[in-house]
């Protein structure tokens, strides 16, 4: 009873970190946008760069497994229409708001409506593709494709660095890969949890070498500091940006259970 409560203690801490690094992104771009200056928060948000969206997405693959094998009805319930209905919500919110209500802009209003249905909109993308991953997730699994030959495709998609004028496309290349892995390593997300509670301070010093490699390839030659859109060094490069992601993304489990 013990460990499933300090388990269930860690993956919220981790999604509470998770959820704060993603709400600080979008303040230090509009303190960025509003200032034209980088100050603290711009320099902390470009050092978690590599991980601060992937981490995101593997802690939400982290319980796929719970849920996969029910039926499309129950399933699609929990991991896809959840998120579509909250999505379509919050941007019909958004849209009517900023385009009708203060813009009174009727036709931009129906516009940006109809481009919603079939293209992330705005701050709320991330919630539009878990629902996506969730679909995409199911409809593999129904067709038995083989889960690490997945994770292999969805790996190469980020590196290949897509760019097709599709939101909803690039994204899902981007960032399918961390929902996998999430999915995928789940087990051994859950034992590193288990060790770093038996190895606080071995747990600890691994924490900080992290710290200092992933700050000095995000601030290597090549890195550029903008108020609203940094560039990584190194950290960008192809491969090296999946592999510090997930490093980062195992980094935020092991800072959420040292907590």
């Amino acid at each position: 009873m013990e460990v499933a409560r300090t388990r269930l203690d860690w993956v919220d801490m981790a999604k509470g970190l998770s959820i704060f690094l993603v709400v600080i992104m979008y303040c230090a771009t509009s303190v960025g946008e509003d200032t034209g200056q980088a100050g603290f928060l711009q320099w902390s948000i470009a050092w978690a760069m590599p991980f601060r969206m992937p981490e995101f997405f593997v802690l939400a693959g982290l319980f796929l497994s719970q849920v996969i094998t029910r039926d499309w009805n129950s399933y699609a319930d929990r991991r896809v229409v959840h998120y579509f209905y909250f999505y379509v919500v919050w941007a019909l919110i958004h849209i009517v708001f900023k385009e009708l209500i203060v813009a009174r802009d009727v036709s931009g209003t129906v516009t940006s409506l109809a481009w919603a249905l079939v293209e992330p909109y705005g701050i709320l993308w991330f919630i539009y593709m878990l629902g996506v991953f969730g679909l995409v997730s199911k409809l593999l699994h129904s067709l038995k494709a083989p889960h690490w030959g997945t994770l292999g495709v969805a790996a190469l998609l980020q590196m290949a660095n897509i760019k097709t004028g599709s939101y909803l496309v690039d994204q899902f290349a981007e960032y399918f890969v961390y929902f996998q892995a999430g999915y995928l390593a789940a087990p051994y997300l859950f034992k590193l949890a288990d060790w770093v509670h038996d190895n606080a301070a071995l747990a600890l010093g691994g924490l900080a070498a992290w710290a200092v490699i992933n700050g000095l390839l995000v601030f290597s030659p090549g890195f550029q500091m903008d108020p609203v859109h940094p560039q990584m060094g190194w950290a960008a490069l192809p491969g090296l940006h999946l592999v510090l992601a997930l490093a980062g993304s195992a980094a935020v489990c092991v800072a959420a259970v040292l907590l």
